[in-house]
């Protein structure tokens, strides 16, 4: 009974390493914008910089989808995070920041395989990985808070002619939407946490000296 409360609790110690960002969306478009707005258990975080590209999506097909990996700053207005019901902005340079204050970025990875892209149409990316960190500081600067806050979403991309026949396709971008958890992954996660604790525990009544 002891091991498995032992395994247990491994297990949600495992899963509770870090935040999970459990709605929201962003999206990466033409011709230099990238935004994000997430939210977790206790904050929601706003993360837009529109001088990030340039984004040129238009080639001959067949192609795979572009869907780079990008990470971005909250750099423009109203990039922030609100937290536990206080906003804390994102000094924009524009004047002194006479309060509290954030620093937040934003990344997102795609995961699954990119779609090849034969015409025009959507097409579905399917899993991305995002990541969320933050900083809060007082009006002094001091640190108040940090944490990383990770999840995953699905997205799309459309691609239109861009001229009077198909020869040559352009997307203005691609946008996703967080999958709340639990999810599939979350759960395989988990069991890993799981037989990774329930392996140690074996090793150490095999080895009930050593100190691994």
């Amino acid at each position: 009974m002891r091991g498995v409360l032992l395994i247990l609790v491994a297990g949600l110690a495992c899963s509770a390493q870090g935040g999970t960002i459990t709605s929201g969306s962003f999206r990466v478009g033409v011709p230099s914008s990238v935004r994000a707005t997430v939210s977790g258990d206790n904050f929601t975080a706003t993360v837009i910089d529109t001088d990030a590209g340039p984004f040129i999506f238009g080639i001959f097909p067949p192609f795979q989808a572009a869907a780079p990996a990008l990470t971005w700053g909250g750099i423009d207005f109203p990039s922030g995070v609100l937290y536990n019901g206080v906003f804390y902005p994102v000094f924009d340079g524009t004047c002194c920041p006479q309060g509290p204050t954030a620093g937040v970025t934003f990344s997102e990875t795609l995961i699954s395989p990119k779609p090849i892209i034969t015409g025009p149409g959507t097409y579905s990316l399917d899993l991305f990985a995002v990541t969320l960190s933050f900083t809060l500081r007082d009006s002094s600067g001091t640190i108040l808070h940090s944490e990383t806050d990770t999840g995953f979403a699905t997205g799309s991309i459309t691609y239109a002619a861009a001229g009077p026949d198909t020869t040559f396709l352009r997307s203005d971008g691609f946008s996703a939407n967080i999958i709340p958890e639990p999810s599939t992954w979350s759960f395989m996660a988990f069991g890993a946490c799981v037989l990774g604790a329930f392996a140690r525990i074996r090793f150490r009544r095999q080895f009930p000296g050593h100190g691994f």
